[in-house]
């Protein structure tokens, strides 16, 4: 496979993101528009994408914060066909190279902490960190978010340097789920969005922090401070 990654700045070139998001979400409700991408790439912000023999198979977005070392990754895309081959980590790792040429020392950016491989790249593969809870943050939504209600993580990656030294950990349990039982808002799924609120929001508000999941026999978040 032979991908080109490019950054993206006209409303030409940005025309196929809200097409790749819809695939990708399986939901208009979620998609971004392309007056918004070129009003806020403007202001500072950027879109990557991955083209593979000229088609986008993937992106990576986001924009300035009030923080001007701070970069806010709105959403990482990947179209299905081009899933589990690293393509994921290889655009954040390229959006972070573009941060460091602007000075920008850190990224955040919200998950899903019921997409649990997604927590593995945020947490495991990038070494970022889970530093706030977010209940139904975003309100309802659609697609592979099914009816659950929103709760995030709000994870931070330190461009320079490794995270925070820790020096307790402790380990809490979380249900298995898959994300297709996620988009069907199956009661199952909804029952492990309040297990998994229940363990890891009053952990975060208590000033721990989200560093680690495994995904085997059982599933576990590892929380540090």
């Amino acid at each position: 496979m032979t991908i080109e990654l490019r950054e993206l700045r006209t409303a030409g070139e940005l025309a196929a993101l809200p097409e790749l998001e819809v695939q990708v979400w399986g939901s208009e409700y979620e998609m971004v528009s392309v007056n918004v991408l070129v009003a806020t790439i403007s202001e500072g912000g950027v879109a990557i994408g991955a083209f593979d023999d000229g088609v986008l198979v993937g992106a990576v977005y986001g924009f300035a914060t009030s923080d001007p070392h701070v970069h806010h990754s709105h959403y990482l895309a990947v179209a299905a066909s081009h899933r589990g081959q690293g393509l994921g980590a290889e655009l954040k790792r390229h959006q972070r190279e573009w941060c460091l040429a602007r000075g920008i020392t850190a990224m955040r950016w919200t998950f899903d902490p019921l997409q649990y491989g997604n927590a593995r790249r945020n947490l495991r593969e990038l070494g970022g960190y889970g530093i706030s809870y977010h209940v139904d943050h975003y309100g309802p939504l659609a697609g592979i978010n099914g009816a659950l209600p929103s709760d995030r993580v709000t994870v931070r990656w330190e461009l320079v340097g490794e995270r925070p030294p820790t020096a307790e950990h402790r380990v809490v349990a979380v249900p298995a789920i898959t994300p297709a039982e996620i988009a069907a808002a199956s009661v199952t799924a909804l029952d492990a969005r309040f297990a998994v609120r229940a363990a890891l929001q009053p952990a975060l508000d208590d000033a721990w922090f989200l560093v680690d999941v495994d995904v085997g026999a059982s599933c576990t978040y590892t929380l540090a401070r």
